[in-house]
């Protein structure tokens, strides 16, 4: 199982950790035949209607890096882009899920041919550079 957080924000701690927030989030199933395209629908299934409209679904994930001396679990975020980022990422969940939140940030909007291709790359890297006050 994975939490997956809708349009939230990517926010860092005082240890450059990666915490997702969002107002809305819901579980997500993950299977170990799952495809990218697979996952993107499902996921887009969980938070839009089926109104017609394209949608891009841009997503990443966190992964446990270290542990501070609280026994504290700092996070980093990755971009997943193909079916092997998928496969990692379930195998990953399978094999932490007993200590550690799964969790995915999933970036949905409406398709538009002059949105930016890295809209989560841009937004990761503005939201660091708010944290750190680098203009």
């Amino acid at each position: 199982m994975a939490l997956v957080h809708y349009n939230g924000h990517i926010m860092r701690d005082q240890n450059m950790c990666s915490i997702y927030v969002s107002e809305i989030s819901s579980y997500v199933r993950l299977n170990n035949y799952m495809t990218l395209s697979f996952l993107k629908r499902t996921i887009l299934n969980l938070f839009t209607v089926s109104d017609g409209k394209s949608y891009t679904v841009d997503l990443c994930y966190r992964y446990p890096v270290t542990m501070n001396n609280e026994f504290k679990i700092c996070y980093r975020s990755m971009r997943i882009e193909d079916d092997n980022d998928v496969r990692s990422v379930i195998a990953y969940a399978k094999k932490y899920e007993a200590d550690v939140q799964f969790e995915i940030m999933a970036f949905i909007r409406e398709y538009n041919n002059e949105a930016p291709t890295n809209m989560i790359w841009e937004l990761m890297e503005n939201q660091l550079n708010d944290f750190l006050n680098i203009e």
